[in-house]
């Protein structure tokens, strides 16, 4: 018996308008039913969206979590590039992001913390602290990133774990600087499963590159 075929989706660009087909499998409809402004069309069967940074934005999230199931050609693959979010992911470990060469974006990702530039790879590399995972996450709160399923568990846990106790109090002039705060931005949390999460079942809300969750919000403290 051979093996049965993954449903995929498959992305095209058509002038102003983003284009999706996939043979039917519930869950990549309820997906593309997520995608703003998205229509279906009986006589092609396909999935149309305008090609506009809202749609791309939600369109780049869906790539990254269904990571394999959707094809993109090589024109949508530019336009996503061009015009839509950065993308979180995990090589070897390491907390890589690649976004295109717009100041605002550039702008946002030399605020990271010890983010560095691998030009060979074109990708910025970050190190997995929770003050990295916050501003991360801050920066896909607001749909500038988006990030794989595996980008998305690591930075969730790095930004819910407590900061380690040290022995001896910071010196008053780092303190001073914020080197030491627990919350380094204001920022949201986004809470995908435990306690918080069952017993909020009416805050359920869908966020583009995390899922289901309860958003809270957390202030740094002064």
């Amino acid at each position: 018996m051979g093996a049965v075929a993954t449903p995929g989706v498959d992305v095209d660009i058509d002038g102003g308008l983003m284009r999706l087909h996939t043979d039917y499998d519930p869950q990549l409809v309820a997906r593309i039913k997520q995608l703003p402004d998205r229509r279906y069309i009986p006589d092609r069967t396909e999935w149309v969206l305008p090609a506009r940074r809202p749609a791309l934005a939600a369109l780049a999230a869906m790539v990254a979590d269904l990571d394999g199931q959707v094809h993109l050609s090589d024109r949508a693959r530019r336009r996503l590039e061009r015009h839509g979010p950065g993308r979180i992911e995990i090589n070897d470990g390491e907390i890589e992001v690649s976004v295109t060469p717009r100041p605002r974006q550039l702008a946002q990702i030399k605020a990271v913390p010890e983010r560095r530039y691998l030009p060979e790879r074109r990708r910025w590399q970050i190190p997995p602290t929770r003050a990295a995972a916050l501003a991360l996450l801050t920066l896909v709160g607001d749909a500038e990133l988006v990030a794989t399923p595996a980008a998305n568990g690591l930075l969730q846990r790095l930004a819910t774990a407590r900061p380690q106790p040290t022995e001896d109090p910071p010196p008053e002039d780092d303190a001073a600087q914020g080197q030491y705060r627990a919350s380094p931005t204001r920022h949201w949390r986004h809470v995908t499963r435990g306690a918080v999460f069952d017993a909020n079942p009416h805050r359920h809300e869908w966020v583009d590159g995390i899922g289901w969750c309860v958003r809270i919000r957390v202030d740094p403290a002064p």
